[in-house]
């Protein structure tokens, strides 16, 4: 009768800390929403979910792809797919912080940089092709039939090279706004709290960055094909460690009431609100005085 070894015991059990750990960063988020979701604060909740359901699937897989060709197929497209996805839901909030940051004048698609990072998620439909095209599934032919999955070194090579290059731009991008901010920064009222918005993010971009360097450098040490388990924990230990620092950089109170200024201001929520009441309050006295009369 087969038992799992230490290896899938080790997985198992990585695998339900990251879940646990998505399930608080997920709890406190929807705790903490108070009013309208927000496109940023809906970002960051597909963040959480989407990395919560990779490492779910992982982790069953992880249980079933030894002698499965089925879970060894299915684990490798949640490597690929939803794997992919939740980065370029974490570049799209890099995206919007971005634009925050910089206190622009303009709407978002009127703006250069914003339409230009845009661009820059769109190739990632060609590497999620490469990455099929270039496929590893491999069952172990003696028992007990390890499941190996991956792809080979063109397309982990091309993929690796991408993520860096993406997030580095991204951290350029923080750090020019965190060191030689622009007019509208340094005249904002809330330009410490962009500052140190600013500086957070820089965070999350060298994190992530690193850890692509982890996740894609397994599968290039072993040839394209690193043991599943072992693929998907990486994968797993990478977007749960990328979205707590994400947790860490959006939970700090200067910047939500920060970017509660700037979404508002931008939208007209408050102004438009107060003038409505002040007309309600014109109305009564006067309803009020004429039956006086």
């Amino acid at each position: 009768m087969y038992s799992p070894d230490n290896y899938e015991i080790m997985s198992e059990i990585v695998m339900v800390a990251c879940i646990t750990a998505l399930s608080l960063f997920f709890g406190r988020k929807i705790a903490g929403i108070e009013g309208p979701v927000r496109y940023v604060r809906g970002l960051l909740l597909l963040l959480y979910g989407l990395s919560w359901a990779f490492d779910m699937i992982a982790c069953m897989s992880t249980s079933t792809n030894n002698g499965n060709f089925i879970s060894c197929m299915i684990g490798f497209f949640n490597c690929v797919l939803l794997h992919t996805v939740t980065k370029v839901v974490l570049y799209l909030y890099f995206i919007e912080k971005a634009y925050i940051i910089s206190v622009p004048k303009s709407k978002r698609l009127s703006t250069t940089l914003y339409v230009c990072n845009l661009c820059m998620l769109v190739p990632y439909i060609g590497l999620v092709i490469m990455m099929v095209i270039y496929r590893e599934e491999l069952i172990s032919a003696d028992f007990p039939y390890f499941c190996s999955i991956g792809y080979q070194k063109p397309a982990s090579l091309i993929v690796l090279a991408y993520e860096f290059v993406i997030n580095l731009m991204f951290a350029g991008i923080f750090i020019k706004y965190s060191f030689w901010p622009n007019t509208a920064q340094q005249t904002s009222h809330q330009s410490s709290s962009l500052h140190m918005m600013a500086k957070r993010n820089i965070t999350v971009a060298i994190v992530s960055a690193i850890m692509a360097i982890a996740n894609y450098g397994v599968v290039i040490y072993y040839d394209g094909a690193p043991r599943g388990l072992m693929a998907m924990t990486v994968s797993a230990l990478d977007v749960t460690v990328v979205a707590g620092v994400v947790q860490w950089a959006t939970s700090h109170p200067a910047e939500i009431q920060s970017l509660e200024k700037l979404l508002q201001r931008g939208n007209g929520d408050k102004p438009v609100k107060l003038e409505i009441k002040q007309h309600q309050e014109v109305v009564v006295l006067t309803e009020m005085a004429h039956d006086r009369v």
